[in-house]
């Protein structure tokens, strides 16, 4: 694939998707007015243009609400056996978690969103606003740690498992925060021990490590691992647990599996025009590709969205720890098809993306999971293109997919903190348990199991994880 350099003043130096995509920058976003600020040269004082306040136009990213339906989901569960996957937004369950077994592929995402609270309230405090005032925030940050422990407490177990590719997901976003914020050893060791399972499932013939042993669905069974090795592109945002261990521990062998497995994926799965498909069965004994398709998605030469973000993110991940041009130009060029293709919907709030780019039949169904995905790794690219306050196409996708996610899917019940009677940081409890609605997992018409249109846990996860990359990018 042809690198691709992005400038500040401009889309692309290729010019793909220039002028669409230029003209959401102008039009889609605008400065909220800051006070006026000055510099002082020579005993003058000389006006000098005032820097974005991305906080004014994202404050429901840094809601007390929000944190209120973690906290007090967290705090319902007496035994930690299960985990919170989505909420329904109709039938006898609507509006509260329905959980999954320990297992499942999404564990780890809320205790990843505990601790994206501890590191809110511990590092940006004044981005972890509490209106009830005799709430002492030293106990706050007890009573969370206590909460994030809890909850991450299974997690470590599961780092033994070398059955799943999703390891990277389940021990990440609580366990590596866990570590860089309190020092916990424990979380560390785990951390590394996972990265040693989701090693053992690469195989060099391939190239890959293999995602799934197995694939169901209505129309497939995939069952003998002699003749098919599964990768899909989620895959993309497991190698992070990889490229992290493997610089704590000195392992060259993670970082070299990690840079190879994606190598592989963007010659398989990304298409000639920037889009993806979700599956490659690769043959395991030659490396060869016998089929291209979707699990997931609408059919299998459609674009599945929140694949393509899985692919903005991981590739952008990628090219954090690697610096190999190449990767940021795969990410790039996902992050410019998804965003060409919100900037041509037609439909309402046209940055909360449909499940899939190509299912354009009414009722428009979306998935915020893919939008708050897609976001997290803009904001990435932002980073590595531009750094700091300057503004770019990527920060300007980003925050345009927020806001258009708040405006309309944010389930803004009041759910505040305040002191119970033993004294003890509470939440009222939410009509709505997850922070955003309208998330799609699967609506695949030959799915096992489907179901669309809901609240879903890594959907708030990443919702969060956009807020604490903000503030520490320093952009709010």
């Amino acid at each position: 694939m042809e690198t691709l350099y992005h400038s500040t003043s401009s889309y692309s130096d290729t010019g793909v998707f220039k002028d669409s995509v230029q003209g959401m920058s102008s039009t889609e976003t605008s400065l909220e007015s800051s006070p006026p600020s000055s510099t002082e040269v020579d005993g003058n004082f000389i006006p000098v243009e005032p820097m974005r306040r991305i906080d004014m136009e994202l404050q429901e990213l840094f809601s007390e609400f929000g944190a209120g339906k973690i906290w007090r989901t967290a705090g319902t569960k007496e035994t930690i056996d299960r985990f919170p996957e989505h909420v329904l937004s109709s039938g006898p369950t609507a509006g509260k978690y329905t959980t999954r077994e320990a297992k499942f592929w999404t564990c780890g995402f809320f205790p990843g969103s505990l601790y994206c609270l501890l590191e809110r309230s511990s590092r940006f405090p004044k981005s972890f606003p509490i209106k009830d005032s005799s709430i002492d925030r030293q106990k706050l940050h007890d009573q969370l740690l206590a909460l994030c422990r809890r909850w991450s407490e299974p997690l470590h177990d599961m780092a033994f498992r070398t059955n799943t590719h999703d390891i990277g997901f389940i021990i990440m976003p609580a366990l590596r925060q866990d570590w860089e914020l309190t020092g916990n050893k424990r979380s560390i060791q785990s951390i590394l021990t996972a990265a040693e399972s989701l090693a053992s499932r690469f195989d060099e013939r391939v190239g890959a490590i293999r995602s799934w042993d197995q694939s169901f669905s209505k129309r497939y069974s995939i069952v003998d691992k002699e003749e098919n090795f599964l990768v899909i592109i989620d895959s993309m945002c497991n190698l992070d647990l990889l490229f992290y261990a493997g610089h704590h521990s000195g392992n060259q062998r993670y970082l070299d599996i990690a840079t190879a497995h994606a190598r592989k994926v963007a010659k398989a799965i990304i298409r000639t025009d920037s889009s993806s498909f979700h599956v490659c069965n690769f043959h395991p004994k030659t490396g060869d590709i016998q089929r291209q398709y979707t699990h997931q998605g609408y059919r299998d030469n459609s674009t599945w969205s929140r694949g393509q973000a899985w692919g903005i993110l991981g590739f952008a991940q990628t090219y954090h720890w690697t610096k190999d041009p190449f990767f940021l130009s795969v990410a790039t060029s996902l992050a410019d098809h998804f965003l060409q293709r919100l900037h041509s919907a037609r439909h309402h709030h046209p940055y909360v993306p449909l499940w899939d780019f190509d299912d354009t039949q009414k009722p428009y169904l979306r998935d915020t999971s893919a939008g708050m995905i897609a976001a997290n790794g803009m904001l990435l690219l932002h980073q590595a293109l531009v750094g700091g306050s300057s503004s770019s196409i990527y920060l300007d996708g980003a925050i345009s997919i927020s806001k258009d996610t708040v405006k309309l899917s944010l389930a803004d019940d009041q759910t505040p903190f305040h002191l119970n009677e033993n004294g003890m940081v509470d939440v009222v409890e939410p009509g709505f348990e997850s922070i955003l609605k309208n998330a799609t997992a699967n609506n695949n018409e030959h799915a096992i199991m489907r179901y669309s249109d809901h609240g879903l846990v890594y959907a708030d996860y990443y919702f969060l994880e956009l807020g604490n990359k903000l503030l520490r990018m320093g952009l709010v």
